[in-house]
């Protein structure tokens, strides 16, 4: 596959085996903390993928400016074979906001433990606030510090039956952030910082595709919330994961993505 594929100012992976000189049509973007790397096990070997490390994660470009700037630059640079967006937690809002953009673009695209945003103004407020507090304690206390509290949060909690070497390797990868980095994308790309999406659901035209893990009951419900805007969204639930599938089964998501990519 080419390596022109990648657009200036990321790093990224190409991911998946096509037909001879195959260009992605996928777009895979991971979560807060995460990395491209994080798709390897999960993405289907026979399709052509292109998997970023997002803005202020590894060593792609910290974010600059705000919310939506920062996705038209991601858009613009983005090979023109692109037509199916994939997002993961933060990701996903990412992906939100890239259909919010071009929803033309897009003809399909797959929601996993994605938040649609916050419309109510003293909701964002409280979020911004949280989000200044881990800014914080990134740029005073670092990496280390900032990943020990991190991963002690009760969204996490599911994780405990997560294989040790697993969960030491995703720990391993966090601690390769950049402070500064990680900082700078809950400024830009914080939930308090992104539009609420509703509008945009409601409105897209291709095919929506939303994943929870059954033991995420938050992000279900949220999903919930998504199809009663918006009917024809397909909801799925991956059983015994909570709210990152990637981690905690793998092979149920890969086996469930290679489906909804057959189909469309």
């Amino acid at each position: 596959m080419r390596s022109d594929s990648i657009p200036d100012a990321y790093r990224g992976l190409q991911l998946g085996v096509g037909p001879a000189d195959a260009e992605p049509r996928s777009l895979l973007l991971h979560g807060f903390t995460g990395l491209a790397e994080d798709w390897v096990d999960v993405w289907p070997a026979n399709e052509p993928a292109l998997a970023l490390d997002l803005p202020g994660h590894g060593t792609s470009a910290d974010p600059q400016r705000d919310f939506e700037s920062s996705l038209q630059q991601l858009l613009a640079t983005l090979p023109a074979s692109i037509d199916r967006v994939v997002g993961y937690s933060l990701g996903g809002r990412l992906a939100l906001g890239l259909l919010r953009l071009a929803p033309q673009r897009f003809r399909s695209a797959v929601i996993v433990s994605a938040h649609p945003g916050l419309a109510d103004p003293a909701a964002r407020a409280e979020r911004r606030a949280a989000d200044a507090r881990w800014i914080e304690r990134l740029e005073r206390d670092g990496i280390d510090a900032f990943v020990a509290a991190w991963e002690q949060l009760p969204l996490f909690a599911s994780q405990a039956h997560v294989p040790a070497e697993r969960l030491d390797h995703q720990r391993a990868r966090r601690l390769d952030q950049r402070a500064q980095g990680l900082a700078a994308s809950l400024r830009v790309h914080g939930l308090a910082e992104m539009p609420p999406m509703r509008e945009v659901i409601v409105q897209y035209p291709g095919r929506l595709h939303w994943i929870t893990g059954a033991e995420d009951h938050r992000f279900s419900a949220l999903a919930s919330e998504v199809q009663r805007w918006r009917p024809s969204t397909r909801l799925h639930r991956i059983d015994g994961a909570g709210h990152n599938p990637l981690l905690e089964a793998p092979e149920v998501l890969s086996a469930l993505l290679e489906q909804l990519i057959a189909s469309s």
